[in-house]
């Protein structure tokens, strides 16, 4: 099996996160206890299932090598906060969240 096959869950999983966030959205008010509300704890799964899905994908012989974790948590990350700035510059109604990029993160 061609390697880049291994990628297929990942990156159908990143197109999903993309129409999902492209998608109308509500403004909420900003505290810093929303950071447990249901969205965050949303927003954190969603991306977590992103890296789980990429780290599977890199996974040889059972097991990831450190620069192989910490790249793919940056890389989901930044594109977290890409999605953030995405909404914020794309997209009508939709708004640009610190304690969003912080639960993708």
């Amino acid at each position: 099996m061609k390697s880049w096959i291994r990628f297929l869950p990942a990156i159908a999983w990143a197109i999903l996160i993309l129409i999902l966030s492209s998608g109308p959205g509500i403004p909420l008010p900003s505290h810093w206890w929303d950071l447990f509300s249901p969205d965050k704890f949303g927003h954190a799964f969603v991306y977590g299932v992103l890296v789980l899905l990429t780290l599977r994908a890199f996974q040889s012989g059972g097991q990831w090598s450190t620069t192989t974790v910490w790249v793919t948590v940056l890389g989901s990350a930044l594109y977290g906060i890409a999605m953030e700035v995405m909404q914020w510059t794309f997209f009508p109604g939709r708004y640009f969240e610190v304690l969003d990029i912080i639960a993708n993160i």
